[in-house]
């Protein structure tokens, strides 16, 4: 399905005013100051007999607004993918942090809500790739991002309670570990963090302040942090906390959302590496912006108001 980007979104905002001025102009007679001396009935026979015609306030409340609609649609830049867009989309990783920490895998259906929500996000990368890190009292890469996402669903199914070493919950850890995966491209050593998406899935147990500072080092990196929540932890384990899974995500830049609603997750993620990409000076080569034809058509609706009078 074709995606359509603005350039310069900003610029929607101009159609409030705009169409203030097109409700006035709607509202005007369209024979102008003559409805104000003339009498509705003389009007008529004026404009039947040929001696009237509708002046410029006719063709203003027509084609005024039309080619102001035109004119800002234009300017805001909007614009679909090229066809080799995908390449752009490669250069961001996706990295699926998943909680492997007692109170999830001790529980069949939190186990269970993890693996399926990480599937679906796999199947959503669109060519990204996608890398997995688990974490429990420690942190570990379980796959580096690869652009075969379909090869890691396998790792997720065999994911159980044997998997980490040491019981814990140290979120912060895997936060940190995964910002040092992408060494920053002045040390040469890699690629950068910057536009990178990480996804915490979690029940929320073990998130505390040194977690959201390292999610915030993210955000400042140019990366983004979202949390998807998982429903329920194991039986006399800690309650879920999603709240602070939501300061998480706010201080990682990104969003929280329940595990029913991981589509919405994927769809989230999809529209903000959209926008960055919108956003960075090479997003010319990788978007086709139709502005410059609007603004022909917007020129060409203004034709009509040069029209010569008659007299």
């Amino acid at each position: 399905m074709t995606e359509l980007i603005f350039l310069r979104p900003w610029w929607l905002v101009a159609l409030l005013p705009l169409a203030a001025l097109a409700w006035r102009l709607w509202r005007q007679s369209p024979h102008g100051g003559w409805a104000r001396v003339i009498s509705p009935q003389m009007l008529v026979l004026l404009q039947r007999d040929g001696w009237l015609r509708p002046g410029e306030a006719g063709r203003l409340r027509l084609w005024l607004p039309l080619a102001g609609a035109l004119l800002i649609v234009a300017l805001s830049g909007p614009a679909v993918p090229r066809a080799g867009q995908a390449e752009y989309r490669r250069l961001d990783p996706l990295l699926l942090l998943l909680d492997l920490s007692p109170s999830v895998v001790a529980s069949p259906v939190a186990l269970a809500g993890l693996q399926t929500a990480a599937m679906r996000l796999l199947q959503s990368a669109e060519g990204r790739p996608v890398g997995v890190m688990g974490w429990a009292a420690d942190a570990y890469l379980i796959s580096s991002p690869t652009s075969d996402a379909e090869s890691l669903e396998g790792t997720i199914a065999v994911l159980s309670q044997q998997t980490m070493p040491v019981a814990g919950s140290r979120p912060d850890i895997a936060l940190s570990m995964a910002r040092d995966l992408f060494a920053g491209p002045e040390t040469g050593e890699g690629p950068g963090i910057g536009g990178a998406d990480l996804v915490v899935i979690t029940d929320g147990a073990g998130i505390g302040e040194r977690a959201s500072e390292e999610a915030r080092r993210l955000a400042s990196d140019g990366a983004r942090v979202w949390g998807l929540a998982l429903p329920a932890s194991a039986e006399g384990a800690p309650a879920p906390q999603p709240e602070a899974l939501r300061s998480l995500a706010r201080a990682g830049g990104g969003e929280m959302f329940p595990e029913a609603a991981t589509p919405e997750l994927a769809q989230a993620i999809a529209s903000a590496a959209r926008l960055r990409l919108a956003r960075d000076p090479r997003s010319a080569a990788a978007l086709q912006d139709f502005g410059p034809w609007l603004l022909a058509l917007a020129m060409i609706a203004l034709l009509p108001l040069f029209r010569r009078r008659e007299g």
